[in-house]
């Protein structure tokens, strides 16, 4: 998929209300700004996440995007990007929906293999993200009157939410752009009649 795919695609599938209306451009825009702010403001970091959250978050985008003969996503720095995002642009439902996602996931992997998700060897980190993104899977295939009490639409799951972070803030992350997409990052856009 090259970059404007990817960036059509996340306008497409959106389902977040800070990007609603949003053309793949400004997208693009946003996560770029969001990458420098998180680069350069270092008194900001980790405000909508704990360490233990950041961990958690850290160690699941990193099974969404792993490192391989490409960076993954914590080369991407796209913790960071997830949680400048929770802190300035989603809302406080949206925010506590992929924190309470985060209590889940814990859960189940407490659960199934008798410690945090974070904790866990990564072959099992794989099968519990795999998992919750085969939920999110069935959820899409299935019409809407079939679907269980209060799962809501499939994008706002918190898996679907952190998924949709982490692949954007990959695709507009420096590394992202330019070692797995082969492009250089794009210039700034124009803002009319900005300070200096």
């Amino acid at each position: 998929m090259d970059r404007r795919a990817a960036i059509r695609w996340l306008a497409a599938t959106a389902g977040i209300t800070c990007i609603e209306g949003l053309s793949p451009d400004e997208i693009l825009a946003l996560g770029r700004s969001v990458h420098e702010r998180s680069t350069t403001d270092t008194t900001a970091a980790r405000r909508s996440l704990g360490h233990h959250a950041n961990r958690t978050i850290v160690e699941l985008a990193e099974c969404i995007i792993p490192r391989t003969d490409t960076p993954g996503a914590t080369d991407a720095r796209v913790g960071e990007f997830i949680d400048r995002m929770l802190s300035d642009w989603y809302t406080p439902a949206e925010r506590d929906r992929v924190l309470e996602g985060l209590d889940e996931i814990d859960s189940r992997s407490r659960d199934q293999f008798g410690r945090d998700f974070a904790d866990c060897t990564e072959a099992d980190r794989v099968a519990l993200a795999t998992a919750f993104d085969d939920e999110v899977s069935r959820l899409r295939r299935l019409p809407v009157a079939e679907r269980p009490a209060g799962a809501g639409k499939p994008d706002d799951h918190w898996f679907a939410m952190i998924k949709y972070l982490t692949v954007w803030g990959y695709c507009t992350s420096e590394v992202g752009m330019r070692e797995t997409l082969g492009h250089d990052p794009l210039p700034g856009r124009y803002e009319a009649c900005a300070p200096i």
